[in-house]
């Protein structure tokens, strides 16, 4: 009898664990069942896969995306200027015979009125990039054709093509250089620009006073962290005396740079200590800012200040310009920087998921609206975890949880321009329309 009894309990345990596995796999929130068609792209359609970036400037919005167009797909390209033969790498490059399909980058420009209008494509697997100065006076496209770097210039800089009317019409830049290896590349003015660029293994601020065309570097490292060799011996014989698994530890610094204003940048770096040890977490030993004044005429002035609280990384492919709000993401936190404090203020955090914990994967903000995508740990995890999506009206006090249906998600282009409602490609009819999602 007893072990009847207790065969029965461990049932109804097991029973329960599994209950509770399969309820934190229920997905929160409801589907975003309501959508209007609110645009048009009067061209050939972009990839569903492809990753579509969007841009305003004003009421000025441009879309790059990704397209294999094959030979029945030129009549619809030939509507707008295709840019290869702006590009010496591209327009002397011999067709190959047996390639029945080729990759173009397309760009679409539009008013608000909701069509989107073909304004050029370019060849390219590895895709573009496009920059502006503010207000998009100056737009600046990132080919991926390598030029020819002269010894003096930086290293693997790429063709540049640049239009002055809002993407209308484009002509080469032989002289501007901008992309890899330079990251986070902000410009203050049309002719003030900032970037970082990593150089024979230091960190580099990058000033360019014409628009990109020269640039001077100054050594962050030193400005930075000038006690850098003497901190890194004694972490070294630190070590070495205290052996173990920690003995083969490594340091490194990270970087970020924002713009203020059309004089000034703010960066932060951490010097963080990096475990070699799978079963230990690297931990941030220290974290600097460096506040930067830019000058015509003389070197940049630096402001150093040490020991300050610790910071969310930038993201990586991050496209901020001078005058936007700034917002970053760290595990379930939402930081955003004031500017006039120069300090990241904690704004919010994910909520939880059926009881798990949750950290932020992606994020969209606008000024009526935030939206995150999050994950959490369930009981049958395994490497998988649960996906949910959220929105704020109050800046975080309270989420919504909703649910986005594949095809939307794979389309996602963010928020639209008043934050009320999310914005997804789809294709209707062999044409590419853009659905916006009401967030009520």
């Amino acid at each position: 009898m007893n072990l009847r009894l207790l065969a029965s309990g461990v049932a109804i345990a097991v029973a329960g664990v599994i209950g509770y596995g399969i309820y934190q796999l229920v997905p929160l929130g409801q589907p975003l069942a309501r959508s209007e068609i609110i645009g048009e792209l009067n061209g050939p359609a972009l990839a569903s896969s492809s990753r579509v970036a969007l841009q305003r400037y004003g009421e000025r919005q441009l879309l790059i995306g990704q397209r294999l167009v094959s030979a029945q797909d030129m009549a619809a390209l030939d509507t707008a200027p295709m840019l290869d033969a702006l590009v010496p790498a591209l327009s002397t490059r011999q067709p190959n015979p047996w390639l029945v399909a080729d990759t173009r980058n397309l760009i679409y420009g539009g008013h608000g009125t909701g069509a989107f209008t073909l304004l050029g494509s370019i060849s390219g697997d590895a895709g573009v990039s496009l920059i502006g100065s503010p207000l998009g006076r100056e737009l600046y496209l990132i080919t991926a054709a390598e030029r020819r770097a002269d010894p003096d210039e930086l290293r693997g800089t790429w063709e540049i093509l640049q239009s002055n009317d809002l993407g209308k019409t484009w002509a080469l830049a032989p002289d501007v250089v901008l992309g890899p290896p330079l990251r986070h590349t902000v410009f203050l003015t049309s002719d003030r620009v900032i970037a970082l660029e990593r150089h024979d293994g230091r960190q580099r601020l990058m000033v360019s006073q014409d628009g990109a065309r020269h640039w001077s570097a100054a050594l962050l490292d030193e400005q930075v962290w000038p006690d850098a060799p003497a901190f890194e011996r004694g972490f070294r014989d630190s070590l070495a005396k205290a052996g173990g698994a920690g003995a083969e530890d490594q340091l490194a610094y990270d970087w970020s740079l924002y713009p203020l204003d059309e004089h000034r940048a703010v960066g932060w770096s951490w010097r963080t200590r990096i475990s070699l040890d799978a079963s230990a977490k690297n931990q941030v030993l220290e974290t600097r800012r460096f506040e930067v004044e830019l000058q015509s005429g003389a070197s940049p002035a630096f402001r150093i200040t040490q020991d300050v609280p610790p910071v969310p990384a930038q993201a990586a492919e991050s496209s901020v310009t001078r005058d936007q709000a700034v917002f970053e993401t760290w595990g379930d936190a939402i930081y955003e920087l004031n500017k006039a404090e120069q300090t990241w203020h904690r704004r919010a955090a994910s909520p939880t998921v059926q009881g798990k914990p949750s950290w932020i994967d992606d994020a969209w903000f606008g000024p009526n609206a935030w939206v995150i995508k999050t994950y959490a740990d369930h009981l049958f995890s395994f490497n998988e975890y649960t996906k949910t999506y959220f929105y704020t009206r109050d800046q975080g006090k309270t989420w919504r949880p909703f649910q986005i249906p594949q095809d939307v998600e794979i389309g996602l282009l963010g928020l639209d321009a008043t934050g009320d409602g999310l914005l997804s490609l789809a294709e209707r009819d062999g044409k590419t329309v853009i659905r916006r999602y009401p967030l009520d």
